[in-house]
C-alpha cells in the first residue's frame, strides 16, 4: 500500500499534537515562572539557562506555533472568515493580557519598589507577544484562504517570509511611531518596545504545522509515517542543538540576545525538526497510556489557550509581584519549580470551570 492517498484517509484526532501541545504548555510555564524569579539577566546558565532556551524555548514556543498550524489543517472551520474573525480575537485578549500582566510592575513602581518597575511595566504593555503573533498569523491566513492558497504556497510564504525577517530583525525603524507600526511584523528591539514574535520570523512554523497536517490527512499509514520521520527529525533536532549550543551560533549567539526570537529560516528548520520529532514520540507513546492520563493530555490540549491566559495571572501577580516584588525573596531553583508545576495544575484546573471555561477563542 502507499504511503499517501489521493483523497483524505486520516481526519480523526492527532493525539500526537496533543501531547506536544502538553509538553509545550509545560515548559512555557515553568519559563515563565523562572523569569518572574530570577530575572532574564540571571536566566544565561546552568538549569535556567537550559529551561529558558533549549526547553522552554525550542520546545515551546515553536511547537505551540506548529502545532496551530496543525490545528487549522484539521479545524472545521477555517475558512476566510472564520479565521479573520478569531485573528481579531486573538490580537485583542493579548493586548488586555497585556494589560492584566503590568499592573503588578505600575503598582510597584508607584509603591516606591524601585524605577526599574516602571521600564517593565511599559516594556510589558507594549509588548508583542504570542497571542498577538497567533492573532496576526490568523489574520495573514485568512487572507491566502481568500487567494485560495494551497498547501504548498503557503509554505512558500512561509519560507519567504523567514528570509525576509532574517535581513531585517533587531531594526530601529528611527521613530516610536514606525516602531509600534511595524513591531507586529518584524523583529524590533528598541527600549521598551520589543516584538518578540514577529510575523515574518514565526510564521514558518504555523505554515510547515498545516503543510505537514494536510500531508497526513493523506496519509494511509500513520504509524508508518512516523516511524521514518521520526528518527531523521530527531538525529538532525539532537546534531544540530549540540553544535549550536557549544558553539554559540544562530539562535543561540550571545551577541545578541533578540536573535532567539528573531530566527533564521535554519534555527526555524532545527526548531521544526524538534516538533515533530515532539510529535512522533507522542504519536506512539499516547496510546499506550491509561485512559485517565490519555484523557487528561486531551483536555489539556483543548484548554491550552485558557491555561496559558490563566497562568500569567498566578506568574505576574504572585511570583513577580509578591515573591519577587514585594517580599525580594531569593528562592531556590527547586523550589521555584515546584511553584511553577503548581500554577501549572492550577490553570488547568481552572480552565475547565467557570467563568473561564466559557472562554472561546
Amino acid at each position: 500500500m502507499e504511503l499517501f492517498s489521493k483523497e483524505e484517509v486520516n481526519t480523526g484526532r492527532q493525539w500526537g499534537v496533543d501531547f506536544s501541545k502538553l509538553l509545550a504548555i509545560i515548559f512555557m510555564v515553568l519559563v515563565h515562572t523562572f523569569i518572574y524569579e530570577y530575572g532574564e539577566e540571571n536566566m544565561n546558565q546552568g538549569f535556567q539557562y537550559r529551561l529558558n532556551n533549549i526547553y522552554g524555548g525550542v520546545l515551546a514556543a515553536p511547537i505551540f506555533m506548529f502545532a496551530m498550524g496543525v490545528g487549522v489543517a484539521y479545524s472545521r472551520k477555517n475558512d476566510a472568515r472564520t479565521m479573520f474573525g478569531r485573528g481579531i480575537k486573538l490580537v485583542v485578549v493579548g493586548y488586555l493580557l497585556n494589560f492584566v500582566r503590568c499592573l503588578p510592575q505600575l503598582l510597584l513602581w508607584k509603591g516606591g519598589f524601585g524605577e526599574e518597575h516602571y521600564g517593565l511595566f511599559v516594556e510589558e504593555i507594549n509588548l508583542f507577544d504570542i497571542l498577538q503573533f497567533a492573532g496576526f498569523a490568523f489574520l495573514l491566513f485568512s487572507l491566502l484562504r481568500c487567494l485560495r492558497a494551497s498547501a504548498n504556497v503557503i509554505l512558500f510564504v512561509g519560507l519567504a517570509l523567514s528570509v525576509f525577517g532574517t535581513f531585517v530583525r533587531s531594526i530601529d525603524m528611527g521613530s516610536t511611531a514606525l516602531n509600534m507600526l511595524c513591531y507586529p511584523f518584524v523583529g524590533i528591539h528598541v527600549g521598551e518596545i520589543w516584538s518578540s514574535f514577529p510575523l515574518v520570523n514565526w510564521f514558518i512554523f504555523v505554515a510547515t504545522g498545516y503543510w505537514i497536517g494536510q500531508l497526513i490527512r493523506r496519509c494511509n499509514d500513520l504509524n508508518r509515517f512516523y516511524a521514518l520521520v521520526t528518527p531523521i527529525a530527531a538525529f538532525i533536532f539532537n546534531a544540530c542543538m549540540i553544535y549550536m549550543t557549544r558553539h554559540d551560533v544562530g539562535m543561540f549567539d550571545d551577541d545578541n540576545d533578540d536573535f532567539f526570537y528573531y530566527l533564521t529560516p535554519f534555527d526555524a528548520f532545527v526548531c521544526i525538526m524538534g516538533a515533530i520529532t515532539v510529535t512522533g514520540i507522542g504519536h506512539f507513546i499516547m496510546p499506550h497510556e491509561p485512559k485517565v492520563i490519555f484523557d487528561e493530555v486531551k483536555q489539556i490540549a483543548n484548554d491550552i489557550t485558557r491555561i496559558y491566559l490563566i497562568h500569567w495571572l498566578f506568574v505576574t501577580y504572585i511570583v513577580g509581584g509578591l515573591i519577587n516584588g514585594v517580599f525580594d525573596l531569593h528562592l531556590p531553583e527547586i523550589v521555584t519549580l515546584i511553584i511553577g508545576f503548581i500554577i501549572l495544575f492550577l490553570s488547568a484546573w481552572m480552565a475547565r470551570r467557570k467563568p473561564f471555561s466559557n472562554i472561546k477563542i
